[in-house]
């Protein structure tokens, strides 16, 4: 045998050895926690945890041990290794006292709620408002579980409601409406709490102090949590939370999963503990609790595919849920299937469900999926709610369907003949009908829309508009351009009618004519909207109508020729005219101050990217220019308005983080409402990136009960 062989032998002949070794020294450490000497029971806890793994049985048989000391040292001991979450779930439901104070003390430091980085009261600090925009307040009437759902979403806060609070929160829910009032941006915590702490009081009316609920501002996580007490519970809020979720976490269906998602919450900051808790249901699949912390966190392939493999009512049920919260983790779990069994789960539920909230969650997360032919039907007429978002999550299903049939189809472009331009079926129709498959088949439909009544606040223009868009013929621009007068009062619908002139090379001789005429109109949001057109034309079409109105029109016409004449001079002078680019700076630098916004708005065709804005900077910065600062301002202003209408969030934000800045817009209220205006339709919040969605970003419902007239 050679010497390498023998001392292989010897070290497999000596593991047994030393593990009992090991297990005797475990053994005395567990009776050291029993002694009457501190010292001794202090250096027996630390040597079992530094024993860590080989500890772990020992010490959670001696959880029950007789001497309590001995209980409380093992406990801890196994708290500090590391507690597995099945384990300390089956402790914390076991009939013995000392393994429930074991499972939720393990629970406790899983979720680290102790932690005051995890789990705190907001400071007064905090509390304090930070920015307030103009007008800015969000209204939400309707039943009491929409408004709230409404409130969640909108906010980004969770609502958590105390044990003992919930008999009079069950009588603020059974309030036929509520009105909820926040007076600022719902993504502030004291405008949220301020606003909370109204309704509540109008809800419960005249209680007694005991009874009458308060909402308590605190983070958990990176969230925020409103938890709902009673006014004389002030006390301990953060232990009092702590208690709660973990109560919650330890019971069945919705209380456990709305719990999940919120302990979710503290422990998404955490890493580590995503993973850890992630790979702990790989291991253990079987454990719901467990399976909805792991998708809270967000679902990895292995999460998926152990949601999968399993029965899935449970979540289909928890689809009634009227909690916002509870309905998010439902969705994240549906998205999870494959098509084909998230849509046999869900049809019946769309087929049958009277409640809008669950219905709207069921048809939003069908998107993609297979329904029946009855689901399918109820989605049809759905389109004609009353119910904008109900309308809209139908539109929406139809938008990833596979295939449309022509009666579907009909029944949306008849949806389309009431719903207004700026509802949220609008939005989702106008996904379908940018389907290369389906606007191929509306061609016809989309002309013949346009002969009828022009309404710029209904969606059936602005849809048969972008079906058209790189299918127009010159007859059909110059259909268009006859709308856009009209249609100046909606931007969305003059947005849908100018991107029909994206690539345009050629227009009849009319319609070249008539772009002369609106382009040097009076009424400056005329030549606006017409200017939008022409921006979206061919390159060498936008210069030949732009030369031939500046030709036509001399400079020293009417005011409004020479604003006209400048807006012109933009395009000729981006085009690489230097003297078209000479007219615009004489205009900035003269001593007229209409002229020089005019110019300066000019710049932003005259100009791209870098250049436009290092020009308007020195524009504003050189003192020499007696209205140097307006003409910048309303080159950053045009900027911002192209930016909203392009949705291009980015050049948005570096134009109006400087136009708000500038003390000339602090005296020109009509220019600041303008740009707050465009803050709020470009998104709530300026540089605010939309995350993915299970749900719509708003559930705007206006009753609970679904009505499909």
């Amino acid at each position: 045998m050679s010497r390498l062989a023998v001392l292989i032998l010897a070290l497999l002949l000596a593991v047994p050895a030393f593990a009992q070794d090991e297990a005797a020294r475990v053994e005395q450490l567990i009776k050291d926690l029993a002694s009457s000497e501190w010292p001794t029971r202090e250096r027996a806890s630390r040597e079992l945890v530094g024993i860590g793994e080989p500890a772990r049985a020992a010490l959670r048989k001696a959880i029950e041990h007789d001497d309590p000391e001995v209980r409380v040292r093992a406990s801890n001991a196994l708290v500090a290794i590391g507690e597995e979450f099945s384990y300390a779930v089956e402790c914390a439901t076991a009939e013995s006292e000392p393994l429930r104070d074991h499972g939720r003390a393990a629970l406790m430091n899983l979720f680290k709620l102790d932690d005051p980085k995890v789990l705190r009261e907001f400071s007064q600090r905090e509390l304090q408002p930070q920015w307030r925009g103009w007008n800015e307040q969000l209204n939400l009437m309707a039943p009491p579980a929409i408004a709230l759902a409404r409130l969640q979403a909108l906010s980004g806060a969770r609502i958590l409601v105390a044990e003992d609070a919930r008999e009079s929160w069950a009588r603020v829910l059974g309030q036929p409406t509520a009105n909820i009032q926040v007076q600022g941006s719902p993504e502030q915590i004291p405008f949220l709490r301020d606003a909370m702490q109204r309704f509540l009081q109008q809800a419960l009316g005249s209680l007694s102090a005991d009874d009458q609920l308060v909402p308590r501002p605190l983070r958990l996580g990176r969230a925020t949590l409103l938890y709902i007490t009673r006014a004389v519970d002030g006390t301990g809020i953060e232990r009092r939370c702590s208690e709660q979720l973990l109560d919650d976490l330890l019971k069945e269906g919705e209380q456990s999963a709305r719990a999940a998602a919120l302990l979710a919450d503290g422990a998404a900051s955490d890493s580590d503990a995503a993973d850890r808790i992630r790979r702990q249901y790989a291991k253990h699949p079987e454990l719901s609790r467990l399976m909805w912390l792991a998708l809270a966190l967000g679902a990895d392939d292995e999460t998926t595919a152990c949601v999968r493999a399993r029965k899935h009512a449970d979540a289909a049920e928890l689809l009634k849920a009227r909690d916002w919260i509870v309905l998010e983790l439902s969705a994240k779990y549906l998205e999870c299937l494959d098509p084909a069994p998230r849509g046999e789960l869900l049809s019946p539920v769309i087929e049958h469900s009277a409640d809008s909230l669950e219905l709207l969650s069921a048809i939003w997360v069908a998107r993609g999926a297979v329904l029946s032919d009855a689901a399918r039907a109820r989605a049809g007429r759905l389109l004609k709610s009353r119910q904008d978002m109900l309308s809209a999550a139908a539109a929406r299903w139809f938008a990833g369907a596979g295939d449309v049939t022509d009666d579907e189809l009909a029944a949306i472009w008849q949806a389309g003949e009431f719903q207004p331009i700026d509802s949220s079926f609008f939005t989702a129709a106008l996904e379908l009908v940018k389907r290369p498959d389906i606007a191929d088949r509306l061609v016809e439909t989309a002309r013949k829309s346009f002969e009828g009544i022009f309404d710029h606040t209904v969606a059936r223009h602005a849809l048969a508009a972008t079906v058209l868009v790189g299918r127009a013929t010159p007859e059909d621009l110059g259909v268009a351009l006859d709308k856009l007068t009209a249609a100046r009062a909606s931007q969305r619908m003059v947005n849908q009618l100018a991107e029909m002139f994206s690539g345009c090379a050629v227009l009849p001789e009319g319609a070249m004519s008539k772009f002369d005429a609106k382009l040097f109109d009076r009424d400056v949001t005329v030549r606006r909207v017409y200017l939008a057109a022409l921006r979206r034309c061919d390159s060498a079409l936008q210069v030949s109508i732009a030369r031939a109105g500046v030709d036509a029109h001399g400079a020293k016409e009417d005011k409004h020729v020479g604003l006209a004449r400048l807006s012109l001079l933009g395009i000729l002078a981006g085009a690489g005219d230097a003297e078209a680019l000479d007219e615009i700076i004489k205009a900035v630098e003269g001593e007229d101050a209409e002229l020089a916004k005019a110019g300066g708005a000019a710049y932003t065709d005259a100009l791209q990217g870098d250049a436009l804005f290092k020009a308007l900077e020195e524009l504003n910065g050189q003192q020499g220019i007696t209205h140097g600062a307006i003409a910048a301002l309303e080159g950053y202003m045009e900027i911002c308005r192209r930016a909203s209408a392009s949705n291009d969030r980015a050049t948005f934000r570096k134009a109006y983080g400087i136009a708000i800045g500038m003390q000339i817009l602090n005296r020109n209220w009509q220019l600041r409402q303008e740009l707050m205006q465009m803050q709020q339709q470009l998104g709530a919040g300026v540089g605010k990136v939309e995350k993915h969605r299970s749900l719509p970003a708003d559930p705007n419902l206006k009753q609970l009960n679904v009505d499909e007239k």
